[in-house]
């Protein structure tokens, strides 16, 4: 049986992937309170007891708006701390698998297109810079696969789909943004990706890991509420509304959208988003 090392095995992805692939490796997960990923001396003395095939990393400071004002511990965690996971790799001979993000682009790119695995990254948010930082970082491994990932939701831990069901319950109407295109994409689709990048490993390098199709944030709602049979009311606004109403909120990229190509050339075929949001949804009202 294989071994895996999974980091940040309690958050919302790191929690379904221990479950799931529990069923086919040896798996060591460590959480917050039992590793300290900016620990170079822990992660390289983890790393050599458990001595492991596969390290995944899906550990991260993902609060974007956080971000911005924490910025030297979001460095530390999403860049930094990569350096010393990538070193652990090499030290046991391990492949690194680590999840990153559409953040990396600026996200400026007329929404026709989609970004490809080679476009030059340009980050203009903290989360973004500080996330590129670690994909350089986890490249440093020698042998790697960066999943970069968008529009995260899963039954563990906070997320769009359980704000929109949670705010359905006490309002009658819900404004969303309207002119952010991407492809929401649900933890149990990125485990499958998760699980297809290990079983074939194919060459190593950064594969755009999303549910198939896009969307906006807004259709993206009425489609949460169509599905949960919810009678709110969702007002399209656009982005310069949405900072009006929450000055607070930093700027969000307005296309998002990751071409899925790379993965199509190695056999693996994403779920569409609709089809992963009602199944989802399936076991979130149950």
């Amino acid at each position: 049986m294989k071994k895996v090392l999974l980091i940040g095995a309690d958050g919302m992805l790191g929690g379904e992937l221990r479950e799931r692939l529990e069923k086919i490796y040896e798996v060591t997960g460590t959480t917050l309170q039992t590793l300290d990923i900016c620990d170079r001396d822990a992660v390289l003395a983890k790393a050599k007891e458990v001595n492991p095939e596969f390290i995944i990393n899906c550990a991260a400071y993902t609060n974007v708006d956080g971000c911005e004002v924490n910025y030297e511990l979001a460095n530390k965690v999403n860049g930094l701390a990569l350096e010393n996971i990538a070193d652990a790799a090499k030290l046991v001979d391990s492949t690194l698998i680590h999840i990153s993000t559409d953040y990396v682009f600026d996200g400026k790119m007329d929404v026709e297109k989609a970004y490809t695995e080679d476009m030059e990254p340009a980050p203009v948010t903290a989360y973004g810079k500080t996330k590129l930082l670690g994909e350089q970082n986890a490249e440093k491994a020698g042998k790697y696969y960066i999943l970069r990932t968008a529009w995260l939701y899963g039954l563990g831990g906070k997320n769009f789909v359980k704000t929109m069901l949670k705010l359905s319950e006490t309002h009658d109407t819900l404004k969303v943004v309207a002119d952010q295109h991407g492809s929401p994409t649900c933890t149990t689709t990125l485990c499958e990706i998760i699980e297809a990048v290990m079983e074939k490993e194919p060459e190593y390098g950064v594969y755009h890991s999303t549910n198939e199709g896009f969307t906006t944030w807004y259709d993206f709602t009425c489609k949460i509420m169509e599905l949960a049979g919810r009678k709110t009311v969702v007002e399209p606004v656009t982005s310069e509304e949405y900072k009006e109403m929450n000055p607070a909120s930093s700027d969000r990229p307005k296309n998002s959208k990751l071409s899925k190509e790379k993965l199509h050339k190695v056999g693996v075929y994403p779920k569409a988003w609709e089809k992963a949001l009602e199944e989802y949804l399936k076991e979130e009202l149950k």
